[in-house]
């Protein structure tokens, strides 16, 4: 991830100063200690917060930039006119490649970034945290809204909020206008996605879109215009609805079980919101259809041995037990 996210001038300077540590070329007394606290950082990344991306990498990138430095430093003080020449050419293709990316969460380098694709091989939370919202908006206002359109968005942090100031409208934002839009698993108009959620996904995936080419492209949002197989974009959408009406002030069982069923007609791979669908039964006292639904997460769950246990070990609780006393399985997903 650092490796490809970080602008090949940087990684150079970074190369130049490991050099110059291992050789002596600079004081090293500082820059150990710097390399220390680098590689505790990467221990603590590699311990499970990949999820993030390089966002998550920010503070191993600063202290890097510090070894950087010395390369710099080690580069420009040196008595070698080659080294000099080095120094100058890494500074140059650094400024070249990172400063027209202001955004840096967007920014691959050069390895992959030159293909049009290379969004595709990443899906962490640091490809894109909502920096196009504007681009988003002054699109929706220029092609879509004239159109006539309401748009499927699925664009990162973007909120609810945020979207009624802007004055922009999305499919369920009216229930009762969008529900046949919302029950289809084909859909046409404006789709308007993150580019971290085309890449393979294990639930969810919309390859459909993976290999469609974007009528418009601001960065990492991508703007897709057509028919679309968007039963998994939908059954998300679907999912984060149940769970308002779960975890609201006085819980909806009713209308979190029609749009959990309506979830998993739309893709059935999301194990887990199997789950809350057998949980919401289980409220309801429907023993036997908790008892499929906890099946259902059981088959498409993933080769996890805890993960598939806990849901084995509810479906013998509901088996055995004649109480309605049976507690709710946890969601792991809401973590």
């Amino acid at each position: 991830m650092i490796g490809l996210k970080l602008p090949l001038g940087l990684v150079a300077f970074l190369l130049m100063g490991l050099f110059a540590l291992a050789t002596r070329r600079v004081p090293t007394d500082a820059a150990i200690i710097v390399l220390a606290a680098a590689a505790l950082v990467l221990l603590v990344l590699m311990a499970g917060s990949t999820y993030g991306g390089i966002r998550h990498a920010l503070p191993l990138v600063a202290l890097l930039a510090v070894v950087g430095g010395a390369g710099m430093q080690f580069a420009c003080s040196s008595k070698f006119v080659i080294w000099k020449a080095v120094g100058a050419a890494a500074l140059v293709a650094a400024a070249a490649s990172a400063l027209p990316v202001m955004r840096p969460w967007e920014y691959f380098n050069e390895i992959i970034g030159g293909a049009s694709n290379a969004y595709l091989y990443f899906s962490d939370e640091g490809v894109d945290l909502g920096q196009r919202v504007k681009e988003l908006a002054d699109y929706y206002h220029r092609v879509i809204e004239p159109a006539g359109e309401v748009p499927i968005i699925v664009y990162g942090p973007i909120s609810e909020v945020e979207e009624e100031a802007r004055n922009i409208d999305w499919l369920s934002r009216d229930p009762k206008r969008d529900e046949f839009k919302l029950e289809s698993a084909t859909f046409s108009g404006a789709i308007i996605v993150d580019a971290r959620f085309l890449g393979k996904r294990p639930f969810w995936d919309i390859a459909s879109l993976r290999s469609t080419s974007p009528a418009a492209r601001f960065g990492n949002l991508m703007i897709f215009r057509g028919t679309c197989a968007c039963g998994p974009i939908l059954a998300g959408n679907l999912y984060e609805e149940a769970l308002s009406e779960i975890f609201a002030e006085t819980p909806n069982w009713s209308a979190a079980e029609r749009l959990l069923r309506q979830s998993v007609v739309l893709d059935p791979t999301a194990f887990f919101v199997h789950i809350e669908l057998g949980n919401v039964y289980l409220k309801q006292g429907s023993r036997e259809n908790a008892l499929q639904a906890y099946s259902n997460a059981l088959h498409y769950a993933p080769d996890d041995p805890m993960l598939r246990q806990a849901i084995q070990a509810q479906i013998e609780r509901i088996s055995v037990q004649h109480s309605t006393d049976i507690e709710s399985l946890r969601d792991p997903f809401l973590e």
